[in-house]
């Protein structure tokens, strides 16, 4: 069932489900900072989203600042995210501008684990291959921010995830209804059995709570929270999202 991904001394699959926490200043200096109080935080894992950076500054030199970032985190791992508009980021790229800017944040090696979305076919192998080349794990993504799938597309897609060469796979979906959660945890349960790698799973917005609170249960090995800001809907403290997966963890291993 699964797998397990190490990134650092964090073993993504194993045990507790893990809390990420998103990096989404828009500048430079603001950004060292808050990767200072995420550490401080206590996260499994920093995500750096660089689309809310490009998004003020299209010239930032994105190839220097995974080394700052990496020394300011200390051992919290970092997974480098350019999330597109159409997936609920912050810029519009066509293929050729996102390869880029995803490989200049591969090129300093800083980063532990890279973001890569499914929908990038055309350039998604070559960017697969070029975090291989730099030791960085790989997480193929898809982002649904109009609605859910059926349970049925969504397992499909996290197993052309897997077959696309990810580490990691990870689905989040737009829950309008309590049947799109169950829908969203039903592919989870799903992709964990017949899946080799760690499943990340989360319906977002108010009514997919339950899914970052208890996706473990389910089989999903990563949650997302905020420490200074959302970096999408549903998204809580961290604080008070891992007092619950705690508690969820628990209760599960008995």
């Amino acid at each position: 069932m699964g797998g397990v991904v190490r990134l650092r001394d964090v073993a993504v699959g194993e045990g507790r489900v893990k809390i990420a926490a998103p990096l989404c200043s828009p500048t430079l200096e603001a950004l060292l900072e808050e990767a200072g109080r995420v550490t401080a935080a206590g996260v499994d894992v920093a995500e750096w989203r660089a689309d809310y950076l490009l998004a003020s500054r299209p010239d930032a030199p994105l190839e220097e600042l995974p080394a700052a970032l990496r020394e300011r985190l200390g051992a919290t791992p970092l997974l480098l995210t350019v999330r597109s508009a159409e997936e609920g980021g912050q810029v519009t790229l066509d293929d050729a501008a996102y390869a880029a800017a995803v490989s200049a944040l591969l090129d300093g090696g800083a980063g532990d684990a890279v973001d890569l979305e499914l929908a990038r076919g055309r350039v998604l192998p070559s960017l697969v291959d070029r975090a291989r080349e730099v030791g960085a794990q790989v997480l193929v993504s898809s982002h649904d921010v109009t609605g859910t799938p059926s349970a049925a597309e969504m397992a499909d897609r996290l197993a052309a995830m897997a077959a696309a060469g990810a580490d990691v796979v990870k689905i989040a979906v737009t829950a309008r209804d309590p049947l799109d959660v169950i829908a969203l945890l039903e592919a989870t349960c799903t992709a964990d059995r017949e899946l080799d790698v760690p499943v990340v799973t989360m319906a977002m917005g108010p009514l997919g709570l339950v899914s970052r609170l208890c996706g473990e249960v389910f089989g999903s090995a990563v949650t997302f929270g905020s420490v200074d800001r959302a970096s999408a809907p549903g998204q809580i403290d961290v604080a008070r999202l891992r007092d619950v997966v705690g508690l969820v963890h628990e209760h599960a291993a008995r």
